[in-house]
């Protein structure tokens, strides 16, 4: 049998990864793992492992406390699915406690109990942040590796990245919609939260994509397309997999909406304007929605 296709997904953050995890998790020929965002590739680095291990064993610990409530309760669908949740998440901790010097161990558990298979997954939208040559160890791992990056519109992804900014940091004294402008204040006039771009400067990191993956093992995919019958078709081709209907239409996480305030829109738009242009040369004819932003500039 031939092995499964080890597919990446690295982004873009707030670009429909959590969707397409979902698709993939729901499809019959693939086997997600119950971890979406194992943050292998980028915890190399000592602070930023220790930092992820706190927060898995957070993570851990929440989903123990949910399965006791369960089992108490008599939900034993959700022990079982809460058990299998919690194996994935203490196997992934020992991997990345362990050596890490051949990658194997990872390797390994991304296959564990995933025999038969057409497609695994790890995505993980930071590891649009990797360098050339991480993503390099990456493609190497297995000659069936693969790489998807979705790209939303530019304006869309960067204002649902700071609203998801916003619900994390924000106090109980603080306004939601108010926090989240602040926040896109101090990216346009005090060249803050400098993250927050980064993870959607699409020239840069698709540049340097295909500088490190060869064209038939990346796909760069609208976001917007992705919930279409076209796009799930190109996906599943990509995968080599057969297409199947979405359980879920339209993109997850989106969390409350927020109005972005009028005198900061054209400014933003303005920041982004030379992506719209980049994408629009380098990638292909933009969906509509990225059109309908780009003429407010």
């Amino acid at each position: 049998m031939a092995a499964p296709t080890l597919l990446y997904c690295v982004g873009a953050t707030k670009a429909g990864t959590t969707w397409l995890y979902r698709y993939l998790h729901d499809h019959p020929e693939c086997a997600m793992p119950a971890v979406k965002e194992a943050h292998y590739w980028d915890t190399f680095d000592a602070d930023r492992l220790e930092k992820q291990l706190v927060a898995f064993r957070v993570r851990l610990r929440e989903m123990r406390a949910q399965k006791a409530e369960a089992n108490e309760v008599g939900r034993l669908w959700q022990v079982q699915n809460l058990n299998r949740r919690i194996n994935d998440m203490k196997a992934l901790i020992e991997t990345l406690e362990g050596d890490r010097a051949d990658d194997s161990a990872y390797l390994a558990w991304l296959m564990q109990g995933r025999n038969g298979a057409a497609v695994v997954a790890d995505i993980t939208p930071n590891y649009a942040t990797l360098s050339d040559e991480d993503l390099a160890q990456m493609r190497d791992l297995t000659p069936t590796a693969k790489f998807i990056y979705l790209i939303r519109d530019p304006l869309d992804r960067l204002w649902s990245h700071i609203r998801m900014q916003a619900r994390r940091q924000r106090q109980d004294h603080e306004v939601y919609e108010k926090k989240s402008n602040n926040i896109l204040y101090r990216i346009l006039n005090r060249g803050q939260e400098t993250h927050i771009l980064e993870r959607g400067d699409y020239p840069k990191i698709i540049r340097k994509l295909r500088r490190v993956i060869p064209e038939g093992r990346l796909l760069i995919q609208f976001a917007e397309d992705l919930f279409t019958a076209e796009g799930v078709a190109r996906l599943c081709a990509f995968l080599g997999i057969k297409p199947v209907k979405a359980a879920v239409a339209k993109p997850a996480n989106e969390g409350p909406e927020g109005v972005m305030l009028d005198k900061l829109r054209p400014r933003a738009l303005g920041l982004l304007n030379e992506h719209y242009d980049w994408v629009a040369r380098n990638v292909g004819p933009l969906p509509q929605r990225w059109q309908d932003n780009l003429a407010r500039a």
